[in-house]
């Protein structure tokens, strides 16, 4: 019996190891051949999400997983093509220039900080609801690859609009405020 159960503990501590590891102050998963990162237990502000752990490229940011760090600076490999849920909210974030391999951002990834500046790439294809809601973007520039805006994906910040997408097919009234000026180029 007790030989069962010390067998049984070794068995669950292996497959806990196989879903999260650590490497630095990253929590992290490997899946399909690709990194997610899960979580940050480091006390930096200023971060670099690092290109590769154990040889795998770090292409996704998983849901909650900077969520209430403090930072006030992030850096994104080339990478990362999906940031999850709630993955930066509540920090201090200021300027954000997100990395042009990115295609999709999650429900409130960016929202409650402090960003007056944010470049989106050209490959950015998805905004998820509330993604950069509660900041202090003045304008913001949407790029062609854009096919989905979410509700209330900038609201509460934006003054100026510009939208250089022809693929844009709509958006929900609420994705900007009331008295946002919508540019089409």
């Amino acid at each position: 019996m007790k030989k069962i159960f010390l067998l049984m503990l070794l068995l669950i501590g292996c497959m806990f190891s196989v879903f999260s590891q650590n490497t630095g102050d990253f929590k992290y998963k490997a899946e399909n051949g690709s990194i997610t990162i899960t979580g940050y237990n480091g006390s930096e502000k200023k971060i670099s999400i690092p290109e590769k752990i154990n040889g795998l490229s770090v292409t996704s940011i998983g849901d909650e997983a900077f969520f209430r760090k403090g930072l006030t600076n992030v850096t994104f490999p080339n990478t990362i093509t999906y940031i999850g849920n709630k993955a930066f909210s509540y920090n201090r974030l200021t300027t954000l220039v997100l990395p042009d391999s990115l295609t999709s951002v999650g429900f409130m990834a960016f929202s409650n900080n402090r960003l007056v500046e944010v470049t989106l790439p050209a490959s950015l294809v998805s905004i998820g609801m509330r993604a950069f809601t509660e900041n202090r973007l003045k304008s913001i520039t949407l790029p062609d690859a854009i096919d989905y805006l979410g509700d209330a994906a900038f609201s509460r910040n934006l003054i100026d609009v510009v939208i250089v997408s022809n693929s844009v097919r709509s958006f929900n009234s609420y994705a900007f405020d009331s008295y946002v000026n919508i540019i089409w180029k």
